[in-house]
């Protein structure tokens, strides 16, 4: 079956137009809040990251990109205060001369 044109032009508009824009107030803020879930499964694949892959992303995950990268999953905030309670809390990774990359300059 062969579609008409203007069938084809709504199709590609509805596919360019932000999904959560359809959405309800109330559901794009919850779409929005972290997963404990999706947390888990991150801590999970960190941990079996090797010291060298760690490395590479401290080396390419500037600040600027780990600021875009928390907004796409907010879960990296709870990975974040994960590392700082095992590193002692309170202070920053480099004040307390720990290493935690990109990811511990963000705050």
């Amino acid at each position: 079956m062969a579609r008409s044109q203007e069938e084809m032009m709504r199709m590609q508009q509805g596919a360019n137009q932000n999904p959560l824009s359809a959405m309800p107030p109330e559901a794009r803020e919850n779409l929005m809040k972290p997963s404990d879930s999706i947390a888990a499964v991150l801590m999970s694949r960190l941990a079996n990251m090797s010291p060298e892959e760690l490395k590479m992303l401290d080396s390419v995950i500037t600040p600027e990109v780990a600021r875009v990268l928390m907004k796409l999953l907010p879960e990296l905030q709870k990975l974040i205060d994960a590392v700082m309670q095992q590193q002692g809390g309170g202070q920053q990774p480099m004040q307390q001369g720990g290493d935690m990359g990109a990811l511990g300059g963000i705050r």
